[in-house]
């Protein structure tokens, strides 16, 4: 049993508070785990990153389904957030755990 990070670039516009927020209203997300918001370590993927969501999960869950509950939760917090615009990027930490990188996409040279 591992646990979610969520890292979100502030770029995106969605405070992790807020992200937090929103994973704990809707009954299929609170079902999964409860959301806090914890310091990020130094040396994170994500440069100006101050904190993260994680998300204890009690059982594994599909990436797609991931990828879809956050970008739900991305697009209510803010919803001048086009979902196109989300990239999603996830790996998997050698002790178990899931990390989530939720940032803009960028436009291809």
């Amino acid at each position: 049993m591992g646990r979610l990070l969520v890292a979100v670039d502030p770029a995106v516009g969605v405070a992790p508070g807020e992200l937090a927020a929103q994973w704990g209203v809707g009954e299929e997300t609170a079902a999964l785990g409860v959301a806090q918001v914890e310091k990020a370590v130094n040396g994170t993927m994500v440069p100006g990153l101050l904190e993260l969501v994680v998300v204890p999960l009690a059982v594994n869950l599909a990436s797609s389904l991931l990828y879809d509950v956050v970008r739900r939760l991305i697009v209510r917090s803010q919803p001048a957030v086009d979902v196109a615009e989300i990239q999603l990027e996830m790996t998997d930490t050698p002790s178990g755990d899931r990390v989530m990188v939720v940032r803009l996409r960028r436009e291809q040279p």
